[in-house]
C-alpha cells in the first residue's frame, strides 16, 4: 500500500502450503516478504521448491506504511502493529501448524529486505521468544540505518499536516487519524519526507519504532545495544547480504544514469551520508563521513564514472556493515546460536548480469520458485546452483545447520577468530573475512 501500491487494510491472512502425498510431522518456514516497509506480498512467495524438500512453506502478511507503523511515539499509538501481527501470526502457527502437519517444534522464521529485518527484529525481540528456532535473513538487518525511525512522533504529526490537520497533542492526532479514509493514510508516503530526508541516500517513510518498555511491546531499545547486552533470542541464524545491495538505492537517485544526480551527492556528500552513521554526537558523523569520502572514493569530486564505489558504499552503509557488525556483535556472546554467514554474488544473465555486484537480496529468487525462472536446470550453472542453495537452505531449516551429517558441502559458522562466511559465485565456497578492508574500515571508524 502507499504511492504506487495497491492492496487493503484487511490484509491479516496467511497462506500455507503443504507438501503433497508425504507424511509429516513437517518442518515449518514462516516466510515475510519485502517491500520497504510499505509493500509487498505473501502471495509472491513462490513456496513449490521448498514442498519438494517435504517443508510447510507460511506466507505471512502484515500491515505495513501507516497502517503497520505510524506511532505518535507514546501510549497513545505505541507503534509497531505490522511487528505485532507477525508475532500473532507465530502465534498462530504454533496453536495450529500441526493441524496441517507442520511441526510446531521447527519453525523457521525468514525474510528478504524488509521481510529479513523484519526477522531480525523477531531475533532480537522478547516478544517472540519460544516461537522459533532458527531464523533465515536475506539482506536486512535491525541494526541497520533503516532498522528504526529515529523519530516516529514528528512522521505521524506530518502526515495530518498533509492531509489538512494539525494536532496539538497524540490524542487529537489519533482520534483526527481514525476519521481519515484508509487510503489516504497510505498514499502521501512522500509528502512526508523533509528536505533533509530526501538529500540522503535513502529516505523511507515508515519504519519500526522504539516504543516504551511496557508490557507487550515489540522493541524497546536499539537493536545495537540488544545485540552487545546479548538480549536476543539464542538461535541458529543464516545470514546475509549480496554484493550489489545498493543497487537498490542507487538506480532510485540516478547515480548510473544521471551526471547531475551524482553532482548532487557530490556537492551534498556530508549532508547525504553523516545524519545515517551510528556515532553519537554529530561532530563525530561529519568526520566519519569525510573519511568515508576519502576511503571510498579517494578523491574531491564524485563522478559517474565512481559507480563501482558508490555501489560499493551504499551496499556498505545499508546491508554489508549491518550484517558484518551483527554477526560480529552476536557471536561475542558464548551462548548466541551459530550464525552462517554468507554474500551472494552470482553475476549470471539470469539475475541481471551485475556489471557492478549482484542485485537486492536476490538471495530469496534462487530458493523460491517464481514462473520465470521455473524449475531449476541441473545441466545450467544457474540451475546447479539454485539446487545446492535450496539443499543447504532446506538443510538449515530441517536441522538447524546447513551441513547435517551427510552433507558434502562444509559451512562452518561464524566466529570472531575465522570470520567464516559462505560466498556464493558460480559456487559456494567457504571463505574468510567478507570484504576485509571495507569492513575493517567501518570497525576503526564507525563501530556498531
Amino acid at each position: 500500500m502507499g504511492q504506487g501500491y495497491e492492496g487493503s487494510e484487511d490484509c491479516l491472512y496467511v497462506n500455507v502450503f503443504v507438501p503433497y502425498n508425504a507424511s509429516g510431522p513437517f518442518p515449518v518456514l514462516t516466510w515475510f516478504p519485502g517491500g520497504a516497509f510499505k509493500g509487498g506480498s505473501s502471495a509472491n512467495v513462490g513456496p513449490d521448491l521448498f514442498l519438494s524438500q517435504d517443508i510447510i512453506v507460511v506466507a505471512v502478511q502484515p500491515r505495513v506504511g501507516a497502517m503497520g507503523l505510524l506511532s505518535t511515539g507514546d501510549d497513545v499509538i505505541p507503534g509497531n502493529a505490522g511487528m505485532k501481527d507477525m508475532v500473532m501470526a507465530l502465534q498462530w502457527v504454533q496453536q495450529n501448524i500441526a493441524a496441517f502437519g507442520g511441526d510446531p517444534n521447527q519453525v523457521t522464521i525468514g525474510g528478504e529486505s524488509s521481510g529479513g529485518c523484519s526477522a531480525s527484529h523477531l531475533v532480537l525481540s522478547p516478544l517472540a521468544a519460544g516461537l522459533f528456532r532458527s531464523a533465515i535473513i536475506h539482506s536486512g538487518e535491525a541494526a541497520s540505518p533503516w532498522g528504526i525511525m529515529p523519530d516516529p512522533a514528528a512522521k505521524a504529526f506530518r502526515l495530518a499536516e498533509v492531509l489538512g490537520f494539525t494536532a496539538n497533542n497524540s490524542q487529537e492526532l489519533r482520534d483526527f487519524l481514525l476519521t481519515v479514509d484508509p487510503q489516504d493514510l497510505v498514499s502521501h508516503d512522500d509528502d512526508i519526507i523533509t528536505p533533509e530526508e530526501e538529500i540522503r541516500i535513502q529516505h523511507l517513510a515508515w519504519l519500526p519504532v522504539l516504543e516504551q518498555d511496557v508490557e507487550g511491546a515489540f522493541v524497546t531499545e536499539w537493536p545495537a545495544e540488544s545485540l552487545k547486552a546479548g538480549r536476543f533470542n539464542k538461535v541458529p541464524v543464516i545470514t546475509g547480504f549480496t554484493s550489489g545491495d545498493g543497487l537498490e538505492l542507487i538506480q532510485q537517485k540516478l547515480y548510473l544514469s544521471d551526471p547531475a544526480a551524482v553532482q548532487e551527492l557530490s556537492d551534498n556528500f556530508v549532508l547525504a551520508v553523516a545524519p545515517i552513521l551510528h556515532l553519537p554526537t554529530a561532530e563525530e558523523r561529519e568526520e566519519a563521513a569525510l573519511k568515508m569520502r576519502d576511503f571510498y572514493f579517494g578523491h574531491e569530486n564524485i563522478s559517474i564514472d565512481d559507480a563501482q564505489a558508490i555501489t560499493d558504499m551504499c551496499t556498505d552503509i545499508y546491508w554489508g556493515e549491518p550484517a558484518d557488525a551483527t554477526v560480529r556483535a552476536a557471536s561475542n556472546h558464548s551462548d548466541a546460536g551459530p550464525i552462517y554467514y554468507h554474500l551472494f554474488d552470482y553475476r549470471g544473465p539470469e539475475i541481471g548480469n551485475g556489471t557492478y555486484g549482484t542485485r537486492h537480496a536476490s538471495q530469496s529468487s534462487m530458493v523460491f520458485y517464481s514462473p520465470t525462472d521455473g524449475v531449476p536446470d541441473p545441466n545450467t550453472t544457474f540451475g546447479q546452483l539454485r539446487l545446492t542453495m535450496l539443499r543447504l537452505w532446506s538443510n538449515f531449516i530441517k536441522n538447524g545447520t546447513p551441513s547435517p551429517e551427510g552433507e558434502e558441502f562444509i559451512w562452518e559458522p561464524f566466529d570472531n577468530t575465522n570470520l567464516y562466511y559462505v560466498h556464493i559465485t558460480d559456487t559456494v565456497n567457504l571463505e574468510q573475512a567478507v570484504f576485509k578492508e571495507r569492513m575493517e574500515f567501518w570497525q576503526q571508524n564507525i563501530p556498531l
